[in-house]
């Protein structure tokens, strides 16, 4: 018999996050390091000293790790994010989930499972088979509804669409959280707003306030909450 049940992973920006998902029952947990990750401002991010016992701690508790490389990069971030990748090679986690063209490749050359990040905007069945050259999970686009989702899970079936390992891609999706008011990894309010990217990991959430819109040819005022 199959089993249906999902796999749940969870998001981490501290050990005591870390006990709190592993005692609740999560199958894998993801989280970022120092700089180069979404959740750069958001959270209590782990520094490269700390891979190599959360892999433990994981790999105790029959848990996956995975670490997150999902923000836009630049030239000058290639030394800093190949660092980094390679410490979670040799630190022992499990995956790590990127957008960048660039972390998929080096992760690749290093044998360094990929699983393709909610920011790469996968949201359609020549994505997936794109990809599959990289990576056998795929984290689609957070705007997908439920039934696009299966759509591309069936039509992965379909045509046999396999990944690095040889097996079928696997599809992940997100199901609770802050979902941004913009399409995924393409929001700019908070750059324009306080010079803070979000699309590096620095988003300071205008999105979640209050505001008075003004109509300014006819004065028509408009309430906008999150």
């Amino acid at each position: 018999m199959i089993n249906s049940r999902p796999d749940i992973l969870a998001p981490v920006g501290s050990y005591e996050s870390l006990t709190t998902a592993i005692k609740a029952g999560c199958d894998s947990v993801y989280f970022g390091v120092e700089q180069l990750n979404m959740r750069a401002r958001s959270s209590i991010n782990f520094t490269t000293d700390d891979l190599a016992r959360i892999s433990d701690i994981c790999e105790t508790n029959d848990v996956k790790a995975y670490i997150t490389r999902n923000t836009v990069l630049y030239d000058h971030d290639m030394a800093l994010m190949r660092n980094i990748v390679s410490a979670a090679k040799e630190g022992g986690i499990s995956a790590v989930i990127a957008s960048d063209h660039a972390v998929m490749a080096y992760a690749k050359s290093i044998e360094l499972p990929v699983h393709v990040s909610t920011q790469a905007n996968v949201s359609n069945i020549e994505t997936v088979d794109f990809y599959s050259a990289y990576a056998d999970l795929m984290i689609t686009s957070r705007e997908l509804s439920l039934r696009q989702v299966e759509s591309i899970v069936t039509e992965i079936r379909r045509r046999e669409i396999t990944g690095p390992s040889g097996s079928l891609v696997r599809i992940e999706t997100c199901a609770h959280g802050a979902l941004c008011m913009a399409t995924s990894g393409k929001c700019y309010l908070s750059l324009h707003s306080n010079n803070s990217a979000a699309n590096r990991g620095a988003c300071i959430q205008n999105c979640r306030k209050k505001y008075i819109m003004i109509e300014q040819q006819d004065g028509v005022e408009l309430e906008i909450d999150n």
